[in-house]
């Protein structure tokens, strides 16, 4: 005599939804992980265009185009997006800038460096391309909350830029 052995193959509805919970676990973390990514990088973006436009403005007054001192302008909008630019100084809301950038949204100044609805100058000497102090732009990652990470851009009296200690040495 045979007998069949027809088992069930199939899947219970208890094993289905434990491998749908998996995947929703799983792709929850790597979607915040790739945002996470993706901020961090306009971050460092952001970082690395402020210290290019600061070593611009500096090369810019050290040759004297224009016959001008040349700046990057800082604001920290209170009703807007905040933003930089490179200007011949002395800077105005009506003077013509050699370029206008703004922060991305996810990345805002520190308070410490431009206060929130104000603005600072940098700007270099001619010839010498000396800055008059030693300033500290500070870049904040935000998420809607406090900040999570800062990011700094640093001009010395010596007129060296550096970003995060980033071989202060070798500038």
């Amino acid at each position: 005599m045979t007998v069949s052995n027809k088992g069930n193959f199939g899947f219970t509805i208890i094993e289905i939804l434990v491998v749908a919970a998996i995947t929703v676990v799983v792709a929850v973390v790597v979607a915040t992980s790739l945002v996470g990514r993706r901020s961090q990088a306009e971050l460092d973006s952001a970082k690395r265009q402020i210290t290019t436009l600061l070593r611009d403005a500096q090369q810019r007054s050290i040759g004297g185009e224009g016959g001008y001192a040349w700046g990057v302008h800082f604001e920290n909008s209170a009703s807007g997006p905040s933003f930089y630019g490179l200007f011949p100084s002395p800077y105005s809301t009506t003077s013509t800038t050699a370029g206008l950038y703004r922060l991305p949204p996810n990345v805002r100044y520190a308070t410490s460096s431009v206060p929130f609805g104000g603005s600072l100058d940098v700007v270099f000497a001619p010839i010498s391309g000396l800055p008059s102090a030693s300033t500290t732009i500070v870049l904040e990652l935000i998420s809607g909350g406090p900040a999570e990470t800062a990011e700094s851009v640093t001009r010395d009296t010596s007129g060296l830029i550096f970003f995060d200690n980033f071989n202060r040495s070798g500038l």
